[in-house]
């Protein structure tokens, strides 16, 4: 077993933890950390506070691990190290055994190679981004009546003769009706674009037209959607999304199952307007899609839950009438309101680490906090009341605030000139 050094941000969260009431073992045992690295860190804490958990600056010296070893391996440990960052030492000291120009030399020990690693810090190891603290999930409820929940989603690119398409539905859970299905042109090759952000907001600002705003909206973790897959940052339609009131439900990673409705939505669609069709254009499928779409709600016996053999809307007129009304002008009146983004944004915490240059990032956005924090975890929260991005030490010392376009009211609402408007988070 080959050493490890702690991170910044770990012995942060080690000492954190036990302050919160959490003893040394569990802190430990939940951490994946030996009960003896915690202790190491809580008594440095207790003796000499936060300054005893910053990050010692790191260089090679000109002895120690490897110092006595032929130039040759620790060139081939660093080469091999560089080319596949993802190698630990047993990967990278079999195949060093392997290399000609090696042989006959005497080779390091795991322990000795790791350390010699460890002296060039995040030059060669690039240490695990801190963990974003997000608001808790919403808990499970009981979908019992119409626009309750939707589920939306985008189905896989799919070739048609006039290039690929995605599909993006918007599905009732409990009315089985399927309010909204939009075909995208992405490219005469595959995956030549993507659907973008602003496309989705106006789809979904059709939908709303015609059926209201919905309580909540269940969604998988696609960017568009979401923000990054990690959730590290809140995307332009989610924000959106909360500031209309709707409840957004994020699923678990790799949990399809979960939007079971709407997927169910894309198969029919590819197995019957798709399937065995010819469209010379984007607009002649999205023509098919409707007027299926529409057959199926209105006329089509359907056999999901609650139907009863009827078409959806015949089983659940309740869909035609909204619970809550919306139209394009009461959106920027009255429906959105920037206060309840700025409640949500309040409830994130980012840790970040001071790069080399002074800088961390957020929102795909370099931000300059000084060259004396390099290294250090960094703790960032939302200030509502002033609308700004407040940067704080491991101590809780503030030491600098910034803003974001991306949370202001016309960045949202898509009224940012597009130079300024990238899409997607």
């Amino acid at each position: 077993m080959y050493r490890r050094s702690t991170t910044h941000a770990k012995r942060v969260e080690i000492v954190e933890r036990h302050l919160q009431g959490q003893s040394l073992p569990a802190v430990a045992k939940e951490m994946g950390i030996s009960y003896y690295t915690a202790r190491k860190w809580w008594r440095a804490y207790r003796r000499e506070g936060w300054s005893a958990l910053l990050p010692k600056p790191h260089g090679p010296p000109v002895t120690g691990p490897l110092g006595h070893f032929d130039p040759l391996v620790k060139y081939a440990a660093l080469r091999l190290k560089l080319e596949h960052p993802k190698w630990g030492p047993t990967t990278v000291l079999f195949y060093m055994g392997r290399r000609p120009s090696l042989s006959g030399l005497k080779l390091p020990k795991e322990t000795a190679l790791w350390e010699y690693w460890h002296q060039f810090g995040d030059r060669l190891i690039q240490p695990r981004r801190p963990v974003t603290k997000r608001p808790d999930p919403v808990p499970e409820t009981e979908v019992v009546e119409v626009h309750q929940r939707w589920q939306i989603d985008f189905k896989g690119e799919v070739g048609t003769s006039f290039g690929w398409v995605i599909p993006f539905h918007v599905r009732d859970v409990a009315g089985r009706a399927t309010l909204g299905s939009f075909v995208h042109l992405v490219g005469v090759k595959r995956r030549e674009n993507s659907v973008s952000v602003r496309q989705v907001q106006e789809d979904l600002r059709v939908t709303f037209t015609r059926w209201g705003l919905p309580d909540e909206i269940q969604v998988d973790r696609d960017p568009v959607l979401v923000g990054s897959t990690r959730l590290e940052w809140p995307g332009t339609l989610l924000l959106w999304l909360v500031g209309l009131g709707i409840v957004v439900r994020i699923n678990p990673p790799r949990r399809p199952d979960k939007n079971g409705t709407v997927e169910r939505a894309h198969r029919t669609w590819n197995e019957h307007v798709v399937v065995g069709s010819d469209f010379t254009d984007q607009e002649e499928l999205q023509q098919e899609t409707d007027q299926a779409w529409t057959d199926r709600n209105w006329y089509l016996p359907s056999r999901a839950k609650g139907c009863d053999g009827k078409p959806p809307l015949v089983a659940h007129p309740e869909l035609l009438i909204p619970r809550r009304p919306y139209s394009r002008e009461a959106e920027d009146a009255s429906l959105f309101a920037l206060c309840r983004v700025d409640r949500y944004l309040a409830q994130w915490e980012w840790r970040r680490r001071v790069d080399s240059t002074g800088q961390i990032s957020l929102a795909d956005r370099n931000q300059r906090v000084g060259r004396r924090y390099q290294g250090q975890m960094v703790k960032i929260r939302f200030d509502a009341a002033t609308r700004e991005f407040v940067c704080r030490t491991a101590d809780d010392q503030e030491i600098h605030r910034f803003t974001l376009v991306e949370v202001s009211a016309e960045y949202i609402l898509g009224f940012t000139p597009p130079s300024e408007d990238r899409g997607t988070t």
